[in-house]
């Protein structure tokens, strides 16, 4: 789909002209879409007409909230621990059958079941942060996500699980790199809707919780799809295309990969998005990373239109233990302030359950291989840093959502601060970073 308007002479230094042109052939080529989408068969081909299910709901509707909020009984949580203590092992070597829970069991099972075949959220509440270490509280969130995801994913090829660049979630107060230096995720502005690709299950532990604001959203993929498939079906045919270049995380591979954002693969429908990732990093110079199409731009700018249009705002608490499954739920984060006493601060694991796990088709599993397959296997050492860096180390690539950070992005291999390694075996390591938790 071409949209035509007059060239530019050959040399012409007018910059801003060339803007005004770049403009009007995007405006052309977003006209030129909204009078062919008529003519184009509403799904894209193999797509169902309508994806119904518990996974299809909307914040537009009214009644029962998609949110399964499930109860902890505390005491049971804690004979769990002192029976693990007794064990004498490594906090990583935690599993159901190490931590028994044979009150809560059915719960967790069930919280396992709605993320996969319910409304794709749980939230496990009861326990404070106060009544825990730092240690005994990242033990116990390790414990009760074994129930609903029985393999830890890596966050990046270094072997982190709980990954200090990453999965630590905050803006510490004694970080002095400029905001415009971070990763989104470390910093207090808002991010726009994405998946962390190569997740199945994302979990997240909610130790801290901002002043005003800082309120994770999420959408169902379904309620967007059936949505489009009525006002923008262009955009899902778009969505669907395997032309949309995903940067590769290792250095050993193409700079990229050719994939969809949007798959109907087993019955499942899954989507794997996150803009950070998509086309070249606004930083890169090789340009070996094609740039998106005005097309796809648009594209992109109607599934932003469309999630915020189903979102539900999930109102945590410290505490909390979230459950969202990666494939089917697309989640954002609101701006917020801290205050003198508060500061904003989840846990990211990557999960996935090898029962009740939803089929990866081929052309999503290159960021999947990377956390959970046969490239994740090949890295023996795993860490868990249990609290942020004390020192924020400025990132060679700085990201707007929060999943992707490329190999060569070194800076993160080291935190910049004196680091006390707790237990280690098995070339795994249970880190305790001096700073703030």
């Amino acid at each position: 789909m071409t949209a035509h308007t007059a060239p530019l002479a050959s040399g012409s230094p007018d910059k801003h002209l060339q803007g005004l042109v770049r403009r009007q052939e995007h405006r052309l080529a977003a006209d030129v879409l909204a009078r062919q989408q008529s003519t184009i068969p509403q799904p894209p081909r193999g797509y169902p007409a309508f994806v119904d299910g518990p996974g299809n709901w909307s914040g537009t509707h009214s009644g029962k909230s998609p949110v399964n909020v499930h109860p902890l009984d505390a005491a049971e949580v804690d004979a769990g621990m002192k029976t693990y203590g007794e064990l004498e092992l490594d906090g990583d070597e935690v599993n159901p059958e190490r931590f028994p829970l044979p009150g809560l069991q059915s719960q967790l099972e069930q919280c396992a079941f709605d993320v996969h075949y319910g409304s794709g959220l749980c939230i496990l509440r009861g326990l404070s942060n106060e009544s825990y270490t730092v240690e005994d509280s990242t033990v116990i969130f390790l414990a009760l996500a074994s129930y609903v995801g029985d393999q830890r994913g890596l966050q990046n090829s270094k072997g982190d699980m709980l990954c200090r660049a990453t999965s630590h979630v905050t803006e510490s107060k004694s970080w002095t790199v400029p905001r415009a230096k971070r990763h989104g995720i470390h910093t207090n502005e808002g991010l726009p809707f994405h998946t962390d690709m190569g997740c199945e299950i994302l979990s997240m532990q909610v130790r801290d919780q901002a002043d005003t604001g800082g309120h994770t959203c999420v959408a169902s993929i379904a309620a967007i799809y059936n949505d489009l498939v009525r006002s923008n079906p262009w955009a899902l045919h778009l969505l669907a295309e395997h032309n949309w270049p995903v940067q590769s995380s290792s250095k050993k591979d193409p700079s990229f990969v050719l994939s969809p954002l949007l798959e109907f693969h087993d019955g499942n429908l899954l989507v794997s998005m996150d803009p950070a990732r998509i086309g070249p990093h606004p930083l890169s110079r090789d340009n070996s990373v094609p740039s998106l199409t005005p097309e796809q731009e648009e594209a992109l700018v109607v599934l932003q239109k469309a999630a915020r249009k189903h979102q539900v705002r999930l109102e945590t608490q410290p505490g909390d233990i979230v459950f969202i499954n990666n494939l089917s739920l697309l989640h954002a984060r609101e701006a917020y302030s801290d205050s003198a006493t508060s500061s904003r601060h989840l846990v990211r694991l990557w999960l996935r359950n090898k029962k009740l796990g939803w089929a990866i088709p081929p052309s999503m599993k290159m960021p999947w291989d990377a956390a959970f397959g046969d490239r994740a296997a090949k890295v023996v050492n795993r860490h868990y840093p249990i609290v942020p860096m004390p020192e924020y180390m400025e990132c060679k690539y700085s990201n707007g959502t929060a999943a992707f950070v490329a190999d060569d992005d070194s800076s993160f291999e080291s935190s910049g601060g004196d680091e006390a390694i707790l237990s280690t075996t098995r070339g795994h390591s249970w880190h305790q970073l001096d700073g703030n938790g």
